[in-house]
């Protein structure tokens, strides 16, 4: 008669502490990773947002990429897109900038400046939709806007790549500015009447539950 020894009929103890250790390593990686994409989630689609918190600017009904945009003269701004993962904001401008117009571009200097070492995480981009005039005009305030960027955009390619958003907004009757995500997604658009303190407090939450790529 034979008999098994132990150790041919108890499993051995060389794979437990490995199955062990996976599960750990699972479990932290999804305690360290779970919060971030939950936000993120959170932030962009609105979903479990308690109903008395609001973004200030007004969320685009459908969001719309800025590389469908821009054409291959803006190369510089598409590699920056694909590589920098950059929250922008994103200002029409005409050759008849208004005081309205003035405003907005005041307004966006200034919280940028007010974001500290976060702006680093910001760009600011005119977007020149009025050829050569408008080239002009931004040649004319660069003193006071350092570090505008600024790209040439043909005026009825503007107005129907925001048409492709189908927000209920007339967009040729009043001034506003975008904020674009670090896909390159324009998700959200401030008009001239929204104060700077609430731009502010949106680009704050969108640095805080976004990641840093720097």
């Amino acid at each position: 008669t034979q008999f098994m020894s132990y150790s041919e009929t108890l499993p051995t103890d060389a794979n437990v502490p490995s199955k062990k250790s996976n599960r750990t390593l699972i479990a932290i990686i999804f305690v360290a990773v779970f919060p971030v994409v939950a936000a993120y989630f959170v932030y962009f689609t609105g979903i479990g947002v308690p109903e008395n918190t609001v973004n200030n600017g007004k969320l685009l009904t459908n969001a719309v990429n800025v590389s469908d945009l821009l054409s291959n003269q803006q190369a510089e701004m598409l590699q920056s897109i694909n590589s920098d993962r950059k929250w922008r904001i994103l200002l029409p401008v005409s050759a008849d900038c208004d005081t309205s117009c003035q405003a907005n571009l005041y307004t966006t200097r200034q919280v940028h400046v007010l974001l500290g070492e976060k702006s680093l995480r910001v760009e600011r981009y005119a977007v020149n939709i009025s050829g050569e005039k408008g080239r002009e005009y931004l040649a004319s305030i660069a003193e006071q806007h350092p570090g505008l960027a600024a790209i040439d955009v043909e005026r009825s390619r503007w107005f129907k790549w925001l048409a492709n958003s189908n927000t209920d907004m007339d967009w040729s009757l009043q001034n506003y500015y975008l904020l674009v995500d670090q896909q390159g997604f324009a998700m959200m658009v401030y008009t001239d009447d929204i104060h700077g303190n609430l731009l502010k407090k949106d680009l704050k939450r969108a640095l805080k539950y976004s990641i840093d790529y720097q």
